[in-house]
């Protein structure tokens, strides 16, 4: 069996963007249905092209309507008082070209941002413009902290002894056949670690193009250990070209330089020299790769291996690593990934293939297989959910006809990774297979009915009734609102429904707002005659509104 902390028997991270799946994960759904912020140019009455003319005649216009002076019942002037305000505060963002572009483009959070952004003289859209891309720094950096501090740590077990009869050892060189484990204590005895590796990242960004990488890791197996400290710089020349260069600070010595360019928007080439301490040319892997289909990549790649040139390099039957060739087509998705790979080597050669499916937000399940003429015939199956918001636990079995069973179980949470792979049997037992193979299946579908979907169902309904008490408080104070502004707006609207009257003009009869064909609507009839100025009715688009007349 192939070292097992190479781990293809887990789903592969694949990375998200913008662009991706339109799915949400329902604490998320519940979180987004927030209050509404208060739209200053509902506020005004003006839409959102509106000029600083405009602007400033609705204000002088809706300031004489809500003046405190013009009401004379306590109550409505201190009502009055509340809405003038509002409407000085919206005039106070919308009349000044900073901080109307900061509300465009976030809302009330943008106004609460200390951002010094260009000069006076630019434009309203430049702004917007700059506001923009220092967001999308700060989201970016931001998003740095999460995942620049990396940190690996895979300890392989061997617990076969558990499960099988094994010759333990007695005084003056003699041996004797034990039995399986027959108690816990009994078992963790004979478990034994294997090897333990560790391994810490620290990525910075230097510029907008160039990334700095220092690590280290270290190793220990069978009582041996070794350890190394590794720096990596990462630069992108443009957009079709980027190499990175890496380099080992302590013995041995081991470089590497990568070199990747898209030659167009199909097709790219990649190559990969690495060395270790110059004892002989530098191995070399080539690939060209080309999309074949709309998510499907293929892809060919030939690695030298170690060779060497007259003197210079190893013996032939010194040599670890030799030349080979493989074709495959990978496909990486939201929703799915697979990948097909055939190789032909001197040492090795190899047919494999896995596929990934993403069942929800939180759930992915891997099944491969592969055919090496060195390690013969292995199956793989695996998955891994999220259990919380930032954690995900991933269970595993990889079987080999010639390496045994293995299981592995890993722990991720934000850049940071525990695995640990058991060996369970040195020999394929068709028997053992199929109970390590429907164990994690019971495992995860135990932890997920047992405590992560309830967890989710309570965390779920405390956000609903939480939710539903903000609301109830929201709507309670709108609806004060909204009274308050109806009262204030009687007397006037009384008068201008006058004057409409005595010129023929435009009479709001009855308007209200709501859901008609529900039977839940609010009369809006003095509201919406308010708005009736010399016969025309203005209602900017843009806000939202509902309304029979």
């Amino acid at each position: 069996m192939e070292e097992t902390y190479q781990d293809r028997s887990l789903p592969e991270e694949v990375p998200t963007s913008s662009s991706g799946s339109n799915r949400t994960n329902d604490s998320d759904d519940v979180e987004s249905h927030n209050p509404a912020e208060t739209d200053y140019y509902a506020v005004l009455n003006v839409s959102h092209t509106a000029s600083e003319e405009d602007i400033k005649e609705a204000y002088k216009r809706m300031s004489r309507v809500f003046h405190p002076d013009r009401h004379e019942d306590a109550s409505l002037k201190e009502a009055a008082g509340t809405k003038v305000q509002v409407l000085n505060r919206a005039f106070e963002v919308l009349s000044n070209p900073q901080l109307r572009a900061a509300y465009d483009e976030y809302g009330e959070g943008g106004l609460n941002t200390k951002w010094e952004v260009g000069h006076k003289i630019k434009t309203p859209q430049e702004m917007r413009d700059e506001y923009a891309h220092m967001a999308r720094e700060e989201q970016q950096m931001e998003l740095e902290n999460l995942v620049r501090s990396r940190n690996d740590i895979i300890i392989n077990l061997d617990a076969s002894r558990v499960f099988e009869n094994y010759h333990a050892p007695v005084p003056f060189g003699l041996t004797k056949k034990t039995s399986r484990a027959s108690n816990v204590l009994d078992s963790l005895q004979r478990t034994g670690i294997t090897q333990l590796f560790m391994k810490n990242s620290f990525q910075t960004q230097f510029g907008p193009r160039t990334q700095v990488i220092l690590g280290a890791n270290m190793t220990s197996r069978s009582g041996r250990g070794s350890s190394n400290i590794l720096g990596t710089v990462r630069h992108s020349f443009s957009d079709k070209l980027s190499m990175e260069f890496g380099s080992s600070l302590l013995n041995p010595g081991v470089s590497v330089i990568k070199s990747t360019y898209n030659i167009d928007s199909q097709t790219y080439v990649a190559g990969t020299a690495f060395t270790r301490n110059f004892q002989g040319p530098t191995p070399l892997v080539l690939t060209l790769g080309r999309r074949i289909t709309k998510g499907a990549t293929g892809y060919m790649t030939y690695r030298t291996g170690e060779w060497a040139l007259g003197s210079w390099g190893p013996a032939l039957e010194d040599r670890q690593d030799l030349s080979s060739m493989s074709l495959g087509v990978m496909s990486v998705d939201t929703k799915d990934s697979y990948q097909v790979e055939v190789q032909a080597g001197v040492m090795q050669s190899h047919l494999l293939a896995d596929r990934t499916w993403i069942l929800d937000d939180s759930t992915r399940i891997r099944v491969g297989g592969r055919v090496s003429s060195l390690a013969g015939v292995s199956a793989s199956i695996g998955g891994d959910r999220k259990i919380t918001q930032y954690t995900k636990l991933g269970l595993a079995v990889e079987i080999a006809l010639s390496g045994g069973i293995a299981f592995n179980l890993k722990v991720m949470r934000l850049g940071q990774s525990v695995t640990i792979p058991i060996l369970l049997s040195s020999e394929f037992s068709p028997k053992f297979a199929l109970w390590t193979a429907v164990a994690p299946i019971c495992a995860i579908a135990a932890l997920d009915l047992g405590y992560i979907k309830p967890k989710k169902r309570r965390e779920r309904a405390e956000k609903l009734r939480e939710l539903r008490r903000v609301h109830a408080e929201f709507i309670t104070r709108q609806k004060k609102e909204a009274e308050e502004a109806t009262n204030l707006l009687r007397e006037s609207t009384a008068r201008k429904t006058k004057q409409e009257q005595e010129t023929d003009g435009l009479v709001i009869v009855e308007a209200v707002y709501g859901n008609v064909n529900a039977g839940l609507v609010a009369d809006v009839t003095i509201a919406v005659q308010a708005l009736v100025n010399n016969s025309q009715l203005a209602m900017p688009g843009g806000h939202s509104k509902a309304k029979k007349s």
